[in-house]
Protein backbone atom coordinates (compact mmCIF):
# COMPACT_ATOMS: atom_id res chain seq x y z
CA UNK A 1 0.00 0.00 0.00
CA UNK A 2 1.04 3.65 -0.68
CA UNK A 3 2.87 4.93 2.33
CA UNK A 4 0.80 7.49 4.22
CA UNK A 5 1.69 11.52 4.34
CA UNK A 6 3.95 12.80 6.99
CA UNK A 7 2.13 15.64 8.45
CA UNK A 8 4.37 17.57 10.34
CA UNK A 9 6.38 17.78 6.95
CA UNK A 10 4.04 18.34 4.73
CA UNK A 11 2.44 21.18 7.32
CA UNK A 12 6.17 22.91 6.69
CA UNK A 13 6.64 22.10 3.25
CA UNK A 14 3.49 23.63 1.69
CA UNK A 15 4.34 26.96 1.86
CA UNK A 16 7.64 25.98 0.18
CA UNK A 17 6.29 24.27 -2.78
CA UNK A 18 3.77 25.40 -4.30
CA UNK A 19 3.21 24.20 -8.28
CA UNK A 20 1.60 26.82 -10.54
CA UNK A 21 -1.72 26.26 -12.81
CA UNK A 22 1.11 26.34 -15.77
CA UNK A 23 3.23 24.15 -14.22
CA UNK A 24 0.16 21.64 -13.96
CA UNK A 25 -1.23 21.88 -17.23
CA UNK A 26 2.29 20.66 -18.57
CA UNK A 27 1.86 17.96 -16.62
CA UNK A 28 -1.38 17.18 -17.93
CA UNK A 29 0.35 16.63 -21.52
CA UNK A 30 4.33 15.21 -20.25
CA UNK A 31 3.35 11.82 -19.81
CA UNK A 32 4.31 9.04 -22.46
CA UNK A 33 2.12 9.87 -25.36
CA UNK A 34 2.15 13.20 -26.32
CA UNK A 35 1.73 15.61 -29.67
CA UNK A 36 3.68 16.76 -31.50
CA UNK A 37 5.86 19.98 -31.05
CA UNK A 38 7.25 21.49 -34.40
CA UNK A 39 9.82 23.79 -35.47
CA UNK A 40 10.60 24.98 -38.70
CA UNK A 41 8.00 26.29 -41.77
CA UNK A 42 5.58 23.19 -41.52
CA UNK A 43 3.16 24.59 -44.38
CA UNK A 44 5.64 24.95 -47.01
CA UNK A 45 8.78 22.85 -45.87
CA UNK A 46 9.51 21.04 -48.62
CA UNK A 47 9.90 17.01 -47.85
CA UNK A 48 13.94 16.67 -48.43
CA UNK A 49 14.37 19.58 -45.47
CA UNK A 50 12.03 17.98 -42.78
CA UNK A 51 13.30 15.93 -39.81
CA UNK A 52 10.50 13.97 -37.54
CA UNK A 53 12.15 12.96 -33.88
CA UNK A 54 10.39 10.67 -31.08
CA UNK A 55 11.94 10.90 -27.68
CA UNK A 56 11.31 10.78 -24.34
CA UNK A 57 10.18 13.27 -22.02
CA UNK A 58 13.52 13.99 -21.26
CA UNK A 59 14.02 15.34 -23.90
CA UNK A 60 11.38 18.04 -24.19
CA UNK A 61 13.41 21.09 -22.74
CA UNK A 62 16.21 20.23 -25.04
CA UNK A 63 14.14 20.09 -28.15
CA UNK A 64 11.98 22.94 -27.10
CA UNK A 65 14.84 25.28 -26.18
CA UNK A 66 17.80 24.46 -29.02
CA UNK A 67 16.85 22.01 -31.32
CA UNK A 68 13.71 23.54 -32.90
CA UNK A 69 15.15 26.66 -32.65
CA UNK A 70 18.26 25.50 -34.59
CA UNK A 71 15.96 23.72 -37.20
CA UNK A 72 14.25 27.33 -38.11
CA UNK A 73 17.58 28.96 -38.70
CA UNK A 74 18.26 26.29 -40.78
CA UNK A 75 15.10 26.66 -42.82
CA UNK A 76 14.18 22.73 -41.56
CA UNK A 77 10.98 21.80 -40.58
CA UNK A 78 11.40 19.82 -37.72
CA UNK A 79 8.67 18.17 -35.10
CA UNK A 80 8.95 15.72 -32.44
CA UNK A 81 6.57 13.42 -30.53
CA UNK A 82 7.15 12.28 -26.51
CA UNK A 83 6.94 8.49 -26.11
CA UNK A 84 7.83 6.23 -23.15
CA UNK A 85 11.03 4.28 -23.34
CA UNK A 86 8.42 1.10 -24.00
CA UNK A 87 6.72 2.44 -27.27
CA UNK A 88 10.02 3.88 -28.60
CA UNK A 89 11.22 -0.23 -28.04
CA UNK A 90 8.44 -1.64 -29.45
CA UNK A 91 8.27 0.59 -32.39
CA UNK A 92 11.71 -0.09 -33.25
CA UNK A 93 10.83 -3.43 -33.14
CA UNK A 94 7.82 -3.28 -35.44
CA UNK A 95 10.11 -1.65 -37.70
CA UNK A 96 7.76 1.34 -37.69
CA UNK A 97 8.59 3.99 -40.46
CA UNK A 98 6.72 7.00 -38.58
CA UNK A 99 9.67 8.87 -37.23
CA UNK A 100 13.64 9.29 -38.87
CA UNK A 101 15.36 9.21 -35.58
CA UNK A 102 14.64 8.42 -31.99
CA UNK A 103 16.44 9.97 -29.07
CA UNK A 104 15.98 7.46 -25.82
CA UNK A 105 16.79 9.05 -22.11
CA UNK A 106 19.84 6.13 -22.13
CA UNK A 107 20.94 3.10 -24.20
CA UNK A 108 19.35 0.81 -22.05
CA UNK A 109 15.89 0.62 -23.59
CA UNK A 110 17.34 1.32 -27.71
CA UNK A 111 19.59 -1.90 -27.11
CA UNK A 112 16.03 -3.70 -26.32
CA UNK A 113 14.20 -2.15 -28.97
CA UNK A 114 16.67 -2.19 -31.81
CA UNK A 115 17.24 -5.98 -32.82
CA UNK A 116 17.09 -5.44 -36.28
CA UNK A 117 19.66 -2.70 -36.62
CA UNK A 118 16.82 -0.17 -37.55
CA UNK A 119 18.77 2.23 -35.76
CA UNK A 120 22.01 3.51 -37.19
CA UNK A 121 24.54 6.33 -36.10
CA UNK A 122 23.46 6.35 -32.52
CA UNK A 123 25.51 8.50 -30.13
CA UNK A 124 25.07 10.06 -26.73
CA UNK A 125 24.30 13.46 -26.84
CA UNK A 126 24.71 14.58 -23.53
CA UNK A 127 24.82 12.79 -20.00
CA UNK A 128 23.31 12.84 -16.50
CA UNK A 129 23.71 11.05 -13.39
CA UNK A 130 21.26 9.20 -11.76
CA UNK A 131 20.59 11.10 -8.10
CA UNK A 132 18.69 10.48 -5.25
CA UNK A 133 16.88 13.48 -4.36
CA UNK A 134 14.68 15.21 -1.71
CA UNK A 135 14.00 18.37 -0.11
CA UNK A 136 16.38 19.69 1.69
CA UNK A 137 14.80 19.41 5.77
CA UNK A 138 14.25 15.79 4.94
CA UNK A 139 17.81 15.13 3.38
CA UNK A 140 18.90 17.11 6.89
CA UNK A 141 17.19 14.28 8.64
CA UNK A 142 18.33 11.88 6.82
CA UNK A 143 21.99 12.60 7.44
CA UNK A 144 22.89 13.40 3.83
CA UNK A 145 23.19 17.09 3.32
CA UNK A 146 27.23 18.23 2.48
CA UNK A 147 28.18 14.60 2.89
CA UNK A 148 28.97 12.22 0.03
CA UNK A 149 26.85 9.01 -0.08
CA UNK A 150 27.87 5.44 -0.97
CA UNK A 151 25.02 3.53 -2.29
CA UNK A 152 25.14 1.31 0.54
CA UNK A 153 24.16 4.05 3.04
CA UNK A 154 21.20 5.55 0.20
CA UNK A 155 19.76 1.71 0.01
CA UNK A 156 20.35 2.23 3.99
CA UNK A 157 18.19 4.85 4.37
CA UNK A 158 15.82 3.94 1.73
CA UNK A 159 14.70 0.70 3.55
CA UNK A 160 14.83 2.55 7.26
CA UNK A 161 11.61 3.56 6.21
CA UNK A 162 12.21 7.23 7.60
CA UNK A 163 10.98 9.21 4.03
CA UNK A 164 8.93 8.35 1.54
CA UNK A 165 10.77 7.20 -1.86
CA UNK A 166 9.47 7.60 -5.37
CA UNK A 167 11.36 6.03 -8.24
CA UNK A 168 10.07 5.41 -12.18
CA UNK A 169 8.65 1.45 -13.05
CA UNK A 170 12.15 0.25 -14.12
CA UNK A 171 9.95 -1.28 -17.00
CA UNK A 172 8.12 1.76 -17.99
CA UNK A 173 10.93 4.80 -17.75
CA UNK A 174 14.59 5.21 -18.50
CA UNK A 175 15.06 6.73 -15.03
CA UNK A 176 13.82 3.66 -12.93
CA UNK A 177 15.85 1.35 -15.35
CA UNK A 178 18.95 2.94 -14.79
CA UNK A 179 18.46 3.20 -10.96
CA UNK A 180 17.67 -0.80 -11.27
CA UNK A 181 21.17 -1.19 -12.74
CA UNK A 182 22.77 0.92 -10.62
CA UNK A 183 21.44 -1.01 -7.64
CA UNK A 184 21.85 -4.37 -9.08
CA UNK A 185 25.59 -3.68 -9.73
CA UNK A 186 25.93 -3.09 -6.03
CA UNK A 187 24.74 -6.51 -4.52
CA UNK A 188 26.16 -8.39 -7.50
CA UNK A 189 29.51 -6.71 -6.23
CA UNK A 190 30.56 -5.37 -9.35
CA UNK A 191 32.65 -2.26 -9.91
CA UNK A 192 31.35 0.02 -12.01
CA UNK A 193 33.58 -1.44 -15.02
CA UNK A 194 31.84 -4.70 -14.76
CA UNK A 195 28.62 -5.56 -16.46
CA UNK A 196 25.58 -7.70 -14.49
CA UNK A 197 25.81 -11.55 -16.09
CA UNK A 198 22.42 -13.52 -16.07
CA UNK A 199 24.06 -15.79 -13.48
CA UNK A 200 24.34 -12.92 -11.21
CA UNK A 201 21.13 -12.11 -11.45
CA UNK A 202 19.89 -15.40 -10.34
CA UNK A 203 21.70 -14.98 -7.25
CA UNK A 204 19.74 -15.39 -3.89
CA UNK A 205 21.59 -12.89 -2.43
CA UNK A 206 21.44 -10.28 -5.52
CA UNK A 207 17.21 -10.95 -5.72
CA UNK A 208 17.30 -10.53 -1.87
CA UNK A 209 18.94 -7.26 -2.27
CA UNK A 210 17.07 -6.08 -4.77
CA UNK A 211 13.68 -7.20 -3.35
CA UNK A 212 13.91 -5.66 -0.13
CA UNK A 213 15.12 -2.60 -1.75
CA UNK A 214 12.13 -2.13 -4.20
CA UNK A 215 9.83 -3.16 -1.43
CA UNK A 216 11.00 -0.13 0.18
CA UNK A 217 9.95 1.72 -2.69
CA UNK A 218 6.56 3.46 -1.93
CA UNK A 219 5.14 4.77 -5.25
CA UNK A 220 6.20 3.94 -9.05
CA UNK A 221 5.08 6.37 -11.65
CA UNK A 222 5.89 5.23 -15.27
CA UNK A 223 7.05 8.63 -16.51
CA UNK A 224 9.91 10.43 -15.10
CA UNK A 225 8.21 13.51 -15.96
CA UNK A 226 4.84 12.73 -14.42
CA UNK A 227 7.15 11.49 -10.91
CA UNK A 228 8.78 14.73 -11.10
CA UNK A 229 5.57 17.23 -11.31
CA UNK A 230 3.52 14.81 -9.21
CA UNK A 231 6.38 14.88 -6.56
CA UNK A 232 6.63 18.70 -6.23
CA UNK A 233 2.50 18.78 -5.94
CA UNK A 234 2.39 16.38 -3.28
CA UNK A 235 5.39 16.85 -0.95
CA UNK A 236 3.46 15.66 1.88
CA UNK A 237 3.14 11.94 -0.48
CA UNK A 238 6.70 12.51 -1.41
CA UNK A 239 9.78 13.18 0.45
CA UNK A 240 12.78 12.08 -1.83
CA UNK A 241 13.27 10.10 -5.18
CA UNK A 242 15.34 8.89 -7.62
CA UNK A 243 15.64 10.76 -10.74
CA UNK A 244 18.20 12.64 -13.09
CA UNK A 245 20.69 15.64 -12.22
CA UNK A 246 19.91 17.25 -15.35
CA UNK A 247 15.47 17.25 -14.34
CA UNK A 248 16.80 18.28 -10.65
CA UNK A 249 18.60 21.37 -12.05
CA UNK A 250 15.60 22.06 -14.51
CA UNK A 251 13.13 22.05 -11.50
CA UNK A 252 15.25 24.02 -9.12
CA UNK A 253 15.93 26.86 -11.15
CA UNK A 254 12.13 27.21 -11.27
CA UNK A 255 11.63 26.89 -7.68
CA UNK A 256 14.34 29.12 -7.09
CA UNK A 257 12.98 31.71 -9.41
CA UNK A 258 9.65 31.74 -7.34
CA UNK A 259 11.22 31.91 -4.17
CA UNK A 260 10.58 28.08 -3.34
CA UNK A 261 12.87 25.65 -1.71
CA UNK A 262 14.74 23.42 -4.23
CA UNK A 263 15.71 19.69 -4.24
CA UNK A 264 18.69 18.74 -2.76
CA UNK A 265 20.20 15.36 -4.36
CA UNK A 266 22.93 13.24 -3.61
CA UNK A 267 25.31 10.36 -5.59
CA UNK A 268 25.29 6.89 -4.76
CA UNK A 269 28.91 6.03 -5.06
CA UNK A 270 30.48 3.17 -6.21
CA UNK A 271 27.13 2.22 -7.94
CA UNK A 272 25.80 5.65 -9.82
CA UNK A 273 24.00 5.01 -13.55
CA UNK A 274 24.40 7.71 -16.14
CA UNK A 275 21.82 8.67 -18.79
CA UNK A 276 23.65 9.07 -22.12
CA UNK A 277 20.79 10.64 -24.09
CA UNK A 278 21.11 8.60 -27.43
CA UNK A 279 20.35 10.06 -30.56
CA UNK A 280 19.86 7.68 -33.71
CA UNK A 281 18.61 7.65 -37.03
CA UNK A 282 15.65 5.10 -38.41
CA UNK A 283 16.69 3.61 -41.70
CA UNK A 284 13.60 2.49 -42.02
CA UNK A 285 13.92 3.46 -46.14
CA UNK A 286 11.71 6.52 -46.16
CA UNK A 287 11.80 8.71 -49.19
CA UNK A 288 14.70 11.03 -49.37
CA UNK A 289 16.29 9.03 -46.97
CA UNK A 290 19.52 10.53 -48.04
CA UNK A 291 18.46 14.12 -47.46
CA UNK A 292 16.99 13.90 -43.88
CA UNK A 293 20.23 12.07 -42.91
CA UNK A 294 22.24 14.66 -43.50
CA UNK A 295 20.08 16.67 -41.65
CA UNK A 296 19.96 14.25 -39.19
CA UNK A 297 24.07 13.90 -39.06
CA UNK A 298 24.14 18.41 -39.29
CA UNK A 299 21.98 18.09 -36.34
CA UNK A 300 24.07 15.68 -33.99
CA UNK A 301 27.36 17.64 -35.18
CA UNK A 302 26.01 20.63 -33.96
CA UNK A 303 24.81 19.39 -30.32
CA UNK A 304 28.44 17.58 -30.24
CA UNK A 305 30.37 20.25 -31.34
CA UNK A 306 29.13 23.59 -31.73
CA UNK A 307 30.30 25.74 -28.75
CA UNK A 308 27.08 27.38 -28.56
CA UNK A 309 24.91 24.35 -28.43
CA UNK A 310 27.46 23.34 -25.63
CA UNK A 311 26.41 26.73 -24.04
CA UNK A 312 22.62 26.19 -23.96
CA UNK A 313 22.87 22.31 -22.51
CA UNK A 314 25.39 23.35 -20.20
CA UNK A 315 22.55 25.77 -19.27
CA UNK A 316 19.99 23.36 -18.65
CA UNK A 317 22.07 20.93 -16.53
CA UNK A 318 23.56 18.52 -19.31
CA UNK A 319 26.99 17.31 -19.28
CA UNK A 320 28.95 17.12 -22.22
CA UNK A 321 28.84 13.81 -24.28
CA UNK A 322 32.68 14.61 -25.56
CA UNK A 323 34.65 15.09 -22.63
CA UNK A 324 36.24 12.93 -19.95
CA UNK A 325 34.13 11.35 -17.26
CA UNK A 326 31.84 14.09 -15.83
CA UNK A 327 33.55 16.31 -14.40
CA UNK A 328 33.12 20.02 -15.62
CA UNK A 329 35.99 22.38 -15.39
CA UNK A 330 34.29 26.02 -15.03
CA UNK A 331 30.37 24.84 -14.72
CA UNK A 332 28.23 27.70 -13.83
CA UNK A 333 27.65 27.61 -10.01
CA UNK A 334 23.99 29.24 -10.58
CA UNK A 335 23.38 25.88 -12.39
CA UNK A 336 25.68 23.28 -11.32
CA UNK A 337 24.71 24.76 -7.70
CA UNK A 338 26.64 23.42 -4.56
CA UNK A 339 24.17 24.58 -2.76
CA UNK A 340 21.62 21.73 -4.17
CA UNK A 341 24.42 19.17 -3.46
CA UNK A 342 25.26 19.22 -7.68
CA UNK A 343 28.91 18.34 -8.14
CA UNK A 344 30.63 20.10 -10.79
CA UNK A 345 33.58 18.09 -11.04
CA UNK A 346 32.00 14.80 -10.12
CA UNK A 347 34.92 12.15 -10.39
CA UNK A 348 32.94 8.67 -10.55
CA UNK A 349 32.61 6.11 -13.41
CA UNK A 350 29.32 5.19 -14.24
CA UNK A 351 27.95 1.74 -13.76
CA UNK A 352 28.39 -0.69 -17.22
CA UNK A 353 25.03 -1.88 -18.57
CA UNK A 354 24.58 -5.20 -19.42
CA UNK A 355 24.31 -7.41 -22.91
CA UNK A 356 20.31 -6.33 -24.08
CA UNK A 357 19.64 -10.48 -22.90
CA UNK A 358 20.39 -9.22 -19.35
CA UNK A 359 18.70 -5.93 -19.60
CA UNK A 360 15.51 -7.75 -20.84
CA UNK A 361 15.73 -10.60 -17.95
CA UNK A 362 16.53 -8.48 -15.33
CA UNK A 363 13.36 -6.05 -16.51
CA UNK A 364 11.33 -9.29 -16.44
CA UNK A 365 12.78 -10.07 -12.74
CA UNK A 366 11.32 -6.82 -11.57
CA UNK A 367 7.06 -8.26 -12.10
CA UNK A 368 7.98 -11.66 -11.15
CA UNK A 369 10.54 -11.44 -8.49
CA UNK A 370 11.47 -8.13 -7.07
CA UNK A 371 8.62 -5.92 -6.82
CA UNK A 372 5.89 -6.29 -4.40
CA UNK A 373 2.87 -8.05 -5.14
CA UNK A 374 -0.33 -6.31 -6.44
CA UNK A 375 -3.77 -6.29 -6.10
CA UNK A 376 -5.67 -4.21 -8.80
CA UNK A 377 -9.02 -3.66 -9.62
CA UNK A 378 -10.18 -2.23 -12.69
CA UNK A 379 -13.16 0.00 -12.54
CA UNK A 380 -14.29 0.19 -16.59
CA UNK A 381 -16.72 2.34 -18.03
CA UNK A 382 -19.61 -0.08 -20.15
CA UNK A 383 -22.13 3.03 -20.35
CA UNK A 384 -23.44 3.54 -24.06
CA UNK A 385 -21.16 6.70 -24.82
CA UNK A 386 -18.35 4.05 -24.85
CA UNK A 387 -19.65 2.37 -27.92
CA UNK A 388 -20.13 5.63 -29.97
CA UNK A 389 -16.40 6.98 -29.32
CA UNK A 390 -14.37 3.90 -29.94
CA UNK A 391 -14.21 3.77 -26.53
CA UNK A 392 -14.86 0.24 -26.21
CA UNK A 393 -12.80 -1.06 -28.80
CA UNK A 394 -9.61 0.45 -27.01
CA UNK A 395 -11.20 -1.44 -23.72
CA UNK A 396 -11.05 -5.09 -25.58
CA UNK A 397 -7.22 -3.89 -27.39
CA UNK A 398 -6.51 -3.12 -23.80
CA UNK A 399 -7.60 -6.36 -22.18
CA UNK A 400 -5.12 -7.98 -24.65
CA UNK A 401 -2.40 -5.67 -24.26
CA UNK A 402 -2.73 -6.23 -20.50
CA UNK A 403 -4.21 -9.44 -20.12
CA UNK A 404 -3.53 -12.37 -22.78
CA UNK A 405 0.12 -13.01 -20.97
CA UNK A 406 2.59 -12.51 -24.37
CA UNK A 407 1.08 -9.45 -25.02
CA UNK A 408 1.56 -7.92 -21.71
CA UNK A 409 5.25 -9.25 -21.42
CA UNK A 410 5.89 -6.98 -24.69
CA UNK A 411 4.82 -4.33 -22.76
CA UNK A 412 7.16 -5.38 -19.91
CA UNK A 413 3.49 -4.64 -17.28
CA UNK A 414 3.64 -8.91 -16.75
CA UNK A 415 1.35 -10.15 -13.85
CA UNK A 416 3.23 -11.98 -11.25
CA UNK A 417 2.15 -14.87 -9.54
CA UNK A 418 1.30 -13.19 -6.09
CA UNK A 419 -1.06 -10.73 -7.77
CA UNK A 420 -4.47 -10.00 -7.34
CA UNK A 421 -6.61 -8.68 -10.46
CA UNK A 422 -10.38 -7.60 -10.37
CA UNK A 423 -12.21 -6.29 -13.08
CA UNK A 424 -15.62 -4.66 -13.08
CA UNK A 425 -17.80 -2.65 -16.02
CA UNK A 426 -20.11 -0.18 -14.75
CA UNK A 427 -23.05 2.14 -16.42
CA UNK A 428 -25.44 3.33 -13.80
CA UNK A 429 -24.41 0.18 -11.74
CA UNK A 430 -22.60 -2.43 -11.91
CA UNK A 431 -23.12 -3.74 -15.91
CA UNK A 432 -20.04 -6.79 -15.75
CA UNK A 433 -18.52 -8.36 -12.80
CA UNK A 434 -16.53 -7.90 -10.90
CA UNK A 435 -14.15 -10.94 -11.94
CA UNK A 436 -11.28 -11.62 -10.00
CA UNK A 437 -7.86 -13.52 -11.12
CA UNK A 438 -5.59 -14.88 -8.76
CA UNK A 439 -2.03 -15.05 -9.68
CA UNK A 440 -0.49 -15.16 -13.49
CA UNK A 441 -2.18 -18.54 -14.45
CA UNK A 442 -2.44 -18.22 -18.33
CA UNK A 443 -5.78 -19.74 -18.47
CA UNK A 444 -6.89 -17.24 -16.31
CA UNK A 445 -5.59 -14.27 -17.33
CA UNK A 446 -7.06 -14.86 -21.05
CA UNK A 447 -10.23 -15.75 -19.55
CA UNK A 448 -10.48 -12.36 -17.96
CA UNK A 449 -9.68 -10.76 -21.57
CA UNK A 450 -12.37 -12.81 -23.10
CA UNK A 451 -14.85 -12.09 -20.53
CA UNK A 452 -13.98 -8.07 -21.22
CA UNK A 453 -14.37 -8.85 -24.93
CA UNK A 454 -17.69 -10.56 -24.86
CA UNK A 455 -19.54 -7.23 -22.84
CA UNK A 456 -21.17 -4.97 -24.68
CA UNK A 457 -21.59 -1.31 -24.10
CA UNK A 458 -24.56 0.24 -22.66
CA UNK A 459 -26.52 2.79 -20.12
CA UNK A 460 -25.63 5.49 -17.70
CA UNK A 461 -22.55 6.42 -15.91
CA UNK A 462 -21.83 6.00 -12.54
CA UNK A 463 -18.02 5.95 -11.60
CA UNK A 464 -18.76 5.35 -7.77
CA UNK A 465 -21.16 2.21 -7.55
CA UNK A 466 -18.03 0.85 -8.71
CA UNK A 467 -15.60 2.83 -6.82
CA UNK A 468 -17.65 1.89 -3.71
CA UNK A 469 -17.31 -2.29 -4.77
CA UNK A 470 -13.53 -1.71 -5.59
CA UNK A 471 -12.91 0.27 -2.05
CA UNK A 472 -15.13 -2.20 -0.06
CA UNK A 473 -13.16 -5.12 -1.47
CA UNK A 474 -9.34 -3.85 -1.15
CA UNK A 475 -9.95 -2.64 2.14
CA UNK A 476 -11.01 -5.49 3.57
CA UNK A 477 -8.48 -7.56 1.99
CA UNK A 478 -5.61 -8.72 4.58
CA UNK A 479 -2.44 -8.44 1.92
CA UNK A 480 0.54 -7.07 2.56
CA UNK A 481 1.34 -5.78 -0.95
CA UNK A 482 0.55 -2.85 -2.78
CA UNK A 483 -3.29 -2.24 -3.87
CA UNK A 484 -4.61 0.21 -6.34
CA UNK A 485 -7.52 0.68 -8.04
CA UNK A 486 -8.21 1.90 -11.67
CA UNK A 487 -11.05 4.03 -12.52
CA UNK A 488 -11.80 4.61 -16.53
CA UNK A 489 -14.59 6.74 -17.60
CA UNK A 490 -15.16 9.04 -21.07
CA UNK A 491 -18.13 11.30 -19.18
CA UNK A 492 -19.92 12.57 -16.15
CA UNK A 493 -20.61 10.22 -13.44
CA UNK A 494 -24.09 9.95 -11.70
CA UNK A 495 -23.39 11.21 -7.79
CA UNK A 496 -26.37 9.29 -5.67
CA UNK A 497 -23.49 7.06 -4.52
CA UNK A 498 -20.45 9.78 -4.27
CA UNK A 499 -20.22 10.06 -0.78
CA UNK A 500 -20.43 6.92 0.52
CA UNK A 501 -17.88 5.97 -1.92
CA UNK A 502 -15.57 8.37 -0.75
CA UNK A 503 -15.96 7.38 2.67
CA UNK A 504 -14.93 3.88 2.00
CA UNK A 505 -12.10 5.05 -0.13
CA UNK A 506 -10.40 6.99 2.98
CA UNK A 507 -11.17 4.27 5.17
CA UNK A 508 -8.94 1.89 2.45
CA UNK A 509 -6.59 4.58 1.85
CA UNK A 510 -6.24 2.87 -1.42
CA UNK A 511 -4.51 5.22 -4.19
CA UNK A 512 -7.08 5.34 -7.59
CA UNK A 513 -5.43 6.00 -10.93
CA UNK A 514 -8.07 7.95 -12.92
CA UNK A 515 -8.63 8.11 -16.42
CA UNK A 516 -10.23 10.49 -18.59
CA UNK A 517 -11.17 9.17 -22.13
CA UNK A 518 -12.25 11.13 -24.73
CA UNK A 519 -13.99 14.83 -25.16
CA UNK A 520 -16.79 14.43 -22.89
CA UNK A 521 -14.94 12.79 -19.83
CA UNK A 522 -15.13 15.34 -16.50
CA UNK A 523 -11.98 15.65 -15.43
CA UNK A 524 -12.89 17.21 -12.36
CA UNK A 525 -14.45 14.01 -10.81
CA UNK A 526 -11.30 12.53 -11.56
CA UNK A 527 -8.67 14.23 -10.44
CA UNK A 528 -10.75 14.79 -7.34
CA UNK A 529 -10.48 11.43 -6.59
CA UNK A 530 -6.88 10.77 -7.87
CA UNK A 531 -6.01 14.20 -5.40
CA UNK A 532 -7.98 12.54 -2.56
CA UNK A 533 -6.60 9.47 -2.55
CA UNK A 534 -2.72 10.02 -3.17
CA UNK A 535 -3.23 8.59 -6.75
CA UNK A 536 -2.56 10.02 -10.59
CA UNK A 537 -4.95 11.61 -13.08
CA UNK A 538 -4.51 10.72 -16.41
CA UNK A 539 -6.15 12.34 -20.13
CA UNK A 540 -5.52 10.30 -23.19
CA UNK A 541 -7.43 9.52 -26.70
CA UNK A 542 -5.60 6.43 -27.13
CA UNK A 543 -7.28 3.87 -24.55
CA UNK A 544 -4.57 1.03 -25.03
CA UNK A 545 -1.89 3.73 -24.06
CA UNK A 546 -4.01 5.34 -21.06
CA UNK A 547 -4.86 1.92 -19.46
CA UNK A 548 -1.19 0.93 -19.99
CA UNK A 549 0.24 3.59 -18.04
CA UNK A 550 -2.17 3.09 -15.18
CA UNK A 551 -1.06 -0.53 -15.04
CA UNK A 552 2.55 0.86 -15.20
CA UNK A 553 2.27 2.19 -11.59
CA UNK A 554 2.25 -1.62 -10.42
Amino acid sequence: MEALPRTARSTARRLLVVVTAATLALTATACDDEGPGGGGDAGGAAADKSLTIVAGSEQRSVLDRIVLPWCDSKGYSCTYTLKGSVDQARMLQGNSTEHDAYWFASSVFSQLGNTNSQLTDAKPMFLTPVVYAGFKPVMQELGMVGKDQTAAQIIQSVESGKATVWATNPTQSNSGATTLFSFLNHFAGNPPGQALTQEQLKDPKVVKGMQTFIQAIDKTPPSTGTMMDDCLASPGQCETMFTYEDLVIEKNLELVSKGEEPLYVVYPRGAMAISDAPLGFSNHGQDQVDAKHAIFTELQNYLLSDPGAKDKLLALGRRPAGGVGLSLASADPKVFNPDWGIKANLKEQGVTYPAAAVIESALDAYHTQFRKPVELFYCLDGSGSMADNEGWDGVQDAAGALFDPEQARRNLLQTAAGDTTTVAVFNGAIKAGPWTVAGNAESDLKQLESKIRDTSPGGGTDIYSCLDLAASQLGSSSGKGKQLIVVMSDGMSGTGKRDQALAKLDQAKVPVITIAFGKDADPNQLKELAQRSGGAFVQKNDMVAALREAAGYK
